[in-house]
C-alpha cells in the first residue's frame, strides 16, 4: 500500500504560503515516518516540512560541497590524538578557509547575518554542539555548548575565531570553559 498525499493550491499559514503536493512513498516509510513523528510530537505534515526543509536548505550544498559526516566519538578520537599547538594550527587552517568557502558556495554573500546561519546550521545540523544565539542592535552573541572537552573547546574556540577573522575581518571576543564557547562580534 502506497501513502497518497493531496489536495491543490497554495494557502497563506504565519505569513508563509504553503502549498500541498502529492507524494506516493513505500507503506514501510510511511509507518517509520508516522512512529518518527510520534516520537517528536510533531504532526507528519511538520516532520515532512522539516525532512524537506533540511534537504532543500543544507543537504543539497553539503552533497555538492563534499561534505563528510562523522560521529561525536571520531572527532573526539582525532582530538585525543593531536597535542594543543596541533589542533590549534588544524582549527585555524579549517575555520579560515572551509566556512568562507562554504558560504560563498550557498548564500553568494558575506555579513553578519549570513555568518551567524552558517554557524547556527553547522553546530546544530553536523553535532558539533547545542547553539544559544543573542542578538542586539550592535552585537551577536552565540554560545555552543559540546561534549569534546578541555580540547574540544580548544578546537571549537580557534575554529569560530579564524571563522570570524576570515569571513567578516572584525575581531571577536571569546569565552571558553571546558564545555562551552561563547562567541560574540558586531553586527
Amino acid at each position: 500500500m502506497n501513502l497518497i498525499l493531496s489536495s491543490t493550491v497554495c494557502i497563506e499559514v504565519n505569513k508563509k504560503k504553503t502549498s500541498t503536493i502529492t507524494f506516493r512513498i513505500d507503506e514501510e516509510n510511511d509507518h517509520k515516518l508516522r512512529k518518527i513523528a510520534g516520537e517528536k510530537k510533531v504532526s507528519l505534515n511538520t516532520l515532512a516540512n522539516q525532512i524537506l526543509g533540511n534537504y532543500v536548505q543544507l543537504e543539497r550544498y553539503m552533497e555538492k560541497f563534499g561534505v563528510l559526516m562523522m560521529s561525536q566519538d571520531a572527532f573526539s578520537s582525532i582530538l585525543d590524538l593531536l597535542d594543543e599547538k596541533q589542533i590549534i594550527l588544524l582549527a585555524t587552517d579549517i575555520g579560515s578557509k572551509e566556512p568562507k568557502e562554504f558560504i560563498l558556495f550557498k548564500w553568494k554573500d558575506l555579513d553578519s547575518e549570513i555568518v551567524t546561519d552558517f554557524i547556527m546550521i553547522y553546530f546544530e545540523h553536523c553535532g558539533y554542539g547545542t547553539c544559544d544565539l543573542e542578538k542586539t542592535e550592535s552585537e551577536i552573541a552565540i554560545s555552543i555548548h559540546h561534549k569534546f572537552g578541555k580540547k574540544g573547546t580548544t578546537f571549537l574556540k580557534v575554529f569560530l575565531e579564524s571563522l570570524i577573522q576570515s569571513t567578516l575581518e572584525q575581531p571577536c571576543k571569546t569565552i571558553i570553559t571546558e564545555d562551552s564557547v561563547t562567541i560574540r562580534f558586531s553586527k
